[in-house]
Order: C-alpha cells, then sequence, then structure tokens
C-alpha cells in the first residue's frame, strides 16, 4: 500500500489507535510483538500533547531510519495545545527524511483547522461530533440528483476544510448504513469517498473537482434508510 505521510484516525479512539497500529506494522514490515521495541517507531500516549512533544518529534523524524523503512509516529491524545498544533503542521508539512504520522483523537475539533487539512481523515463509528443538522444534509444529498447535488454543496466547494468535513460526514453516514452488511451500492459509494478524501488531502488539490466528482459519481438518487 502505498501510504501517505499523515492520517487523523478520529472517532473512537481505541479503533483508532490500532488501525494505526496495524498500518505501522505494514509500513516498517515487523511483527506486532516486535513494534513497540523498534527503534522506528515512536508513541506519545498522553494527556495533554505539548510544545515539547512536537519538539521531540520533529527531532527524531530528521533522523535516518534504522532499519531504511521510514520512521512512524503515532500520537494519541484528545487536547493539543495551539504551540504544539502549530510545530506539528510545520513538520508535518515538510516531513524531513521518511516520516509516517498517525493522529489519534476523538474529535476533529480538538485539533486547529490548519492541522487538520493536512491529514488523510479516518473515521471510526459514529461520534456526536456529526450533528443531525448535518446527518439531515448529508441523507437529503445522498437521496439528491446530480444537479440538485451540485446546488447544495455550491458555498463549499472552494473552501477545503469545509469540503472534508462534508466528506467525512458523507463517510460516516455510509457506514452506519452498511453496517456489517454488504450493499454493493453503499460500498461502492463508500469506496468513492474514500479515495477522494486521500485526493483531497493533497497540497494541490482542487476542492472543486473533488466534490464535483462526488456528485456524479454515487449513484443518482440513493436512498439509504435512517
Amino acid at each position: 500500500m502505498d501510504y501517505k505521510h499523515g492520517y487523523l484516525l478520529v472517532g473512537d479512539t481505541e479503533k483508532g489507535y490500532d488501525k494505526a497500529l496495524e498500518m505501522a506494522l505494514d509500513i516498517l514490515s515487523i511483527g506486532k510483538d516486535n513494534i513497540f521495541v523498534n527503534p522506528d517507531f515512536s508513541l506519545f500516549d498522553v494527556d495533554n500533547f505539548t510544545i515539547g512533544n512536537a519538539r521531540k518529534i520533529k527531532e527524531d523524524s530528521a533522523k535516518k531510519s534504522f532499519h531504511g523503512k521510514g520512521r512512524v509516529f503515532v500520537i494519541k491524545t484528545d487536547s493539543f495545545t495551539g504551540e504544539a498544533c502549530n510545530a506539528l503542521l510545520k513538520t508535518f508539512e515538510e516531513p524531513v527524511g521518511l516520516s509516517y504520522f498517525f493522529v489519534v483523537t476523538s474529535s476533529p475539533e480538538n485539533i486547529l483547522e490548519t492541522l487538520y487539512s493536512r491529514l488523510v481523515v479516518l473515521t471510526f463509528e459514529r461520534e456526536q461530533w456529526v450533528s443531525k443538522e448535518k446527518e439531515d444534509f448529508v441523507l437529503k444529498f445522498i437521496k439528491a440528483g446530480v444537479d440538485s447535488r451540485l446546488k447544495m454543496i455550491e458555498k463549499i466547494m472552494t473552501d477545503k476544510i469545509k469540503a472534508q468535513k462534508f466528506l467525512d460526514s458523507l463517510e460516516v453516514c455510509l457506514k452506519e448504513k452498511k453496517g456489517d452488511g454488504f450493499d454493493k451500492e453503499v460500498v461502492g459509494a463508500l469506496d468513492e469517498v474514500l479515495a477522494q478524501k486521500i485526493n483531497l488531502a493533497q497540497r494541490a488539490s482542487v476542492p472543486k473537482i473533488i466534490l464535483e466528482y462526488i456528485c456524479l459519481a454515487l449513484p443518482s438518487g440513493m436512498v439509504l434508510l435512517k
């Protein structure tokens, strides 16, 4: 798998943490029993992520990988200082060497929007930060035809952060509908949304093009049960 340099795993933090470890194992090509003794792996499981933690990551990410697979940093926390977020932003924008960053937290509101926009967002289960208003909007979007969809999201097409949050909400609703079963139409739509979330996370991405594609790619008139 071609991994991106930064991920935000949000929602159920235990599932997000497990996924971060799974991806770390794949990147480093090691077994689970060896992850915490591998010199290329660093875990920051803290109540409050501080500027000191951010500086440590910046310093370590500049070091050469011991085994040549890259260096992996997992941050699990629900509190960031503003200084720490700004320091991480600089590190994530211009990573030195081959480094991968995973931020695990319960809500996207825990980090600055500028940092959020630099990461590929993966959501785990339904969380309260998806408001009833957002849910109703997304369900209406899913049920609508292409022309109506384009009109509905016209105001967010040039705003990358709003576009990301819209795709996050769309992902949650599709996952909720899918549940543990298999609905070919829903699974296909979910795959499209996840692929475009990755595309949107690229620095040169154009949200208007990506959202227009989503309007066209999702089956017209989809109906999801609440």
